[in-house]
């Protein structure tokens, strides 16, 4: 119950900061820390090679499927049409209070710029929610 409390004051507090048609997908909040009440809202973008990246994932309505998918991919810059590396790709099963949220963690090895997608399950061609971060 604590739980979906919290979810649902980051959600109201988000509304009324963010333009509206951001809320068509959902969001994606990085911190160095676990995802605490307190730390909720300090979004990071930078992060240290080998530090955990602690991320929580906010969907636009409540998901009605049991699966959701995280992929993780590094912008490669040397591309000639900036082409993208496959870093990590997760399947997680969403328990039955977690139906409009996800958290978790996850370490990367290397220097870079890297993008954060999540998937429903049934639909792999259309991400709920995109965010980018660097690993420096």
């Amino acid at each position: 119950m604590k739980q979906i409390l919290f979810v649902l004051i980051v959600l109201l507090f988000i509304n009324f900061n963010q333009p509206v048609l951001a809320h068509k997908k959902g969001i994606l909040l990085f911190n160095t820390q676990p995802i605490t009440k307190e730390n909720a809202l300090s979004d990071e973008m930078v992060f240290s090679i080998g530090q955990r990246v602690y991320y929580l994932f906010l969907a636009p309505k409540k998901m009605n499927n049991k699966f959701i998918r995280v992929q993780i991919f590094k912008m490669i810059d040397t591309a000639p049409w900036g082409g993208n590396e496959i870093v990590r790709t997760k399947d997680f099963r969403l328990m039955k209070d977690q139906k409009y949220y996800h958290t978790d963690y996850f370490t990367l090895h290397e220097s870079g710029r890297y993008v954060m997608q999540v998937f429903s399950i049934d639909d792999l061609q259309h991400p709920l929610a995109v965010d980018f971060f660097y690993v420096k």
